[in-house]
């Protein structure tokens, strides 16, 4: 048996970029990455409706945090004239304060930057499906969906193999 390479794992720094851009001394850096797996998991499982593509944490001094989400839906986050946007940053700081159980303070600075993805990731792609199925719609009547879902989003497609099982 081969050993096998995970594809994201493989292709970082060469032609994808990393999901998490930050350096920190020794003592911080394992904290950070839970941090990041933290704000990561909360954000998907409490905003699973924004079907996020991507978020990507950066952070150029200690207190500065820059998280730059990539989502299917933002109208979800912040409403629809951004009008949701301070209560969504301070629900993060809430987060990031719960999960360093200190107090709150205003030393923490959180940078948001929403985007709408108009490309169907295969993420996207798995999401569509995974909700209709949720709602126990026959899978052939999911695909044809699908497949007029991705006509109506003019997208070109290659190809795509799913294997649904259980």
């Amino acid at each position: 048996m081969g050993q096998k390479v995970h594809p994201l794992g493989f292709r970082l720094g060469i032609t994808q970029p990393h999901l998490s851009n930050w350096y920190a001394p020794k003592k911080y850096y394992s904290k950070y990455v839970l941090e990041d797996n933290f704000v990561r998991t909360l954000l998907s499982e409490k905003y699973n409706r924004a079907r996020f593509e991507k978020i990507q944490i950066s952070r150029k001094i200690e207190d500065h945090l820059e998280i730059v989400i990539h989502a299917q839906k933002p109208d979800i986050l912040i409403g629809k004239k951004g009008e949701n946007l301070e209560i969504f940053q301070k629900q993060i700081k809430t987060f990031i304060f719960q999960y360093r159980q200190i107090e709150w303070n205003s030393k923490l600075k959180v940078i948001l930057y929403i985007f709408r993805c108009k490309t169907s990731a295969s993420s996207a792609i798995a999401d569509f499906i995974v909700e209709h199925l949720e709602k126990r719609i026959p899978y052939k009547v999911v695909f044809t969906l699908l497949k007029k879902h991705l006509k109506r989003k003019k997208q070109s497609t290659l190809g795509m193999k799913i294997q649904i099982s259980g």
